[in-house]
């Protein structure tokens, strides 16, 4: 058997998103260290580093292009 703790944060959506009440949003590290779970009210998302800063990026590219519209 083995033991070990992993990092993990949360906070409650009702701070950045108007449209939430009770709803928590987590994010969890891996026990190996490479990967998140990502979890939102019951949904729940695994991403590994490379993905996580993939989706990153995406999202300052589009919010940068609608920026400029």
């Amino acid at each position: 058997m083995k033991f070990y703790k992993r990092r993990a944060v949360y906070a409650e959506l009702r701070d950045y998103c108007h449209l939430s009440k009770h709803e928590v949003l987590e994010v969890c590290e891996w026990y190996n260290g490479e990967g998140w779970d990502i979890t939102l009210g019951d949904r729940t998302i695994q991403l590994t580093h490379g993905e996580l800063q993939a989706l990153t990026v995406l999202c300052n590219v589009s919010h940068k292009e609608s920026d400029n519209d």
